[in-house]
């Protein structure tokens, strides 16, 4: 549903800057020291990582920034190799540092197949240029310093997804909110328009859903969104989404799918939802109200229709209860 990843355009500017800046100082050094062929290598580094720092900066393109990413770390890994042949004591120091911005910067299975290509490509070199047991030792320390880097990515990713479920949800229903569901409208109206193709809505009120909380509990009332919307979910295409807006009224989008298919769909809906067992709070009213997208139309319009089908058809129950009274 989500791209999720820990980069923050902002914040990862400001990491290339800074590394670009303690880059800078070194070659101060490096300069005094007569370590020309490092010198040089370091600041091609630091005009990669600086041009970086300032096009994520500029740049709001999600899409751009992640290659833009990718191409910088996998230059700077490139420079850390050719790097190790002039000087392998100082490479290995400045390529522990490797995974740690990988995994901040990249997605985990880019980050992950980038530093397995940077461990097996360094570990290979300077086994030939260093001794056995200094390669055996960056290895090792390289792996750890990996792991550590991953399950801190792993975690983080993991908080992020439940974050955002956690925003999109219904926590009474566990379907997605009101407020994605604007949000999905304007996606798939956006969508319909490219392709032409249909997009019709249900909605589905459970007809006095606040007297069933009122009488039997909210747990109850919780308990029975749960299982409406399971219900629901078994009776959908793949690729329906439902949502809820806290009230007893769940919406349901359905896209590719024109009047006719609606209707059919909200026929069989209503026959199996009237034949199913709700326990204590007995048997549901229900009141569908069904819409198809009209042309030009936009997401607050087309969810008003929706709604207002569901509360003509309330209205006119009302009615036929009074005039059979």
């Amino acid at each position: 549903m989500f791209e999720i990843s820990m980069e923050k355009e902002p914040a990862l500017s400001l990491l290339y800057g800074l590394i670009g800046t303690a880059m800078g100082f070194l070659c101060i050094s490096h300069y005094f020291l007569g370590h020309f062929d490092v010198l040089l290598i370091q600041l091609m580094t630091i005009a990669i990582l600086i041009f970086t720092a300032v096009f994520l900066l500029l740049n709001r393109n999600r899409a751009i920034s992640l290659y833009i990413n990718l191409m910088t770390l996998s230059s700077i890994a490139l420079l850390m190799q050719y790097q190790l042949h002039f000087n392998p004591e100082l490479s290995m120091h400045w390529i522990y540092v490797f995974p740690v911005l990988s995994y901040f910067a990249l997605p985990l299975r880019w980050a992950f197949l980038l530093n397995l290509a940077v461990m097996l490509s360094t570990f290979s070199q300077i086994y030939f240029l260093v001794e056995l047991i200094k390669s055996i030792k960056f290895m090792f320390i390289y792996l750890l310093l990996g792991m550590c880097a991953l399950c801190y990515a792993y975690v983080n990713n993991l908080k992020q997804s439940n974050l955002l479920k956690l925003a999109v949800t219904d926590h009474q229903s566990g379907a997605y909110n009101s407020r994605y569901l604007l949000h999905k409208l304007q996606q798939e109206i956006a969508r319909s328009e490219t392709t032409s193709r249909t997009l019709s809505m249900l909605a589905i009120t459970i007809d006095d859903y606040q007297q069933i909380q009122d009488i039997h509990g909210k747990n109850v009332g919780a308990r029975l969104l749960k299982i409406f919307r399971y219900k629901l979910m078994s009776l959908l295409r793949a690729g329906d989404d439902i949502f809820h807006n806290g009230k007893g009224t769940f919406y349901i989008l359905l896209p590719n799918c024109s009047m006719e298919g609606g209707i059919v769909l909200k026929e069989r809906l209503l026959k199996e939802m009237e034949e199913e067992h709700w326990g204590d709070v007995g048997d549901l009213q229900l009141n569908v109200g069904l819409a198809s997208l009209n042309h030009k139309e936009n997401a607050e319009s087309f969810l008003h229709r929706a709604s207002g089908f569901v509360h003509k058809q309330q209205q006119t129950a009302l009615r036929l209860m009074s005039f059979n009274h």
